[in-house]
């Protein structure tokens, strides 16, 4: 039996795009809608949290924690341990609440759903409206950009256009550095160091074992 490929984005020559969300997709499209910049690296996943499947994975290169490897038997040249690429900060930590509703779109109405990767100005654009159960829809638009130029810079930008009301929209955004590693079903950072001043946020994350650090 011939394998046919379940197309559900459209291509162009300078974009990847998904109209419309494909839950039963969601890991695929957090690969797809990767971003990096040869330092550091992050999957498609949602800003604002989802409680659906999904792999939340941000990474940077050189940063790796190690585990033991256990063979039956032990000979000269044999490792003993395994690094691997470990999972960092989740720098693009959002959570967004409206009327006490907690926006997830595993959860809640949205419509007009729309993913883009541009690959001519390396952004990833998403968007759609939410209506929440108290009757409000406000468009919420989301775009993640890895700087070239200076390796060490990544950028969001999250706005919002309420359609029709006026009124209170809580957000809460930080710098996380709990997700396990699902692989090891682990967390493997601890943090010495955190705090804010002048409007400034600031966290140190250090790896087990290897000490790597990530400020």
């Amino acid at each position: 039996m011939a394998k046919v490929a379940d197309k559900y984005l459209d291509v162009n020559p300078w974009a990847v795009i998904e109209k419309g969300f494909h839950p039963d997709h969601s890991r695929v499209s957090e690969a797809v809608f990767s971003l990096g910049n040869e330092y550091m690296g992050v999957r498609g996943y949602f800003d604002e949290g989802y409680s659906g499947d999904t792999l939340l994975g941000s990474y940077c290169n050189g940063v790796y924690a190690e585990a033991k490897v256990m063979h039956p038997n032990i000979y000269k040249g044999i490792t003993t341990r395994m690094p691997f690429m470990v999972n960092t900060v989740d720098w693009l930590y959002t959570r967004l609440s409206c009327d006490g509703e907690a926006l997830d779109i595993a959860q809640c109405s949205i419509t007009d759903f729309n993913r883009t990767l541009d690959l001519k100005n390396g952004t990833l654009s998403r968007e759609y409206v939410w209506k929440t159960k108290s009757g409000k829809s406000m468009k919420v638009s989301f775009v993640r950009f890895l700087s070239m130029v200076d390796p060490n810079l990544a950028y969001q930008r999250i706005s919002f256009t309420p359609l029709n009301f006026s009124g209170k929209l809580d957000i809460k955004s930080g710098l996380d550095f709990s997700p396990l590693h699902e692989a090891a079903e682990h967390n493997f950072w601890s943090c010495p160091k955190k705090g804010s001043e002048n409007g400034l946020v600031a966290i140190i994350g250090m790896v087990e074992k290897s000490e790597h650090q990530v400020f």
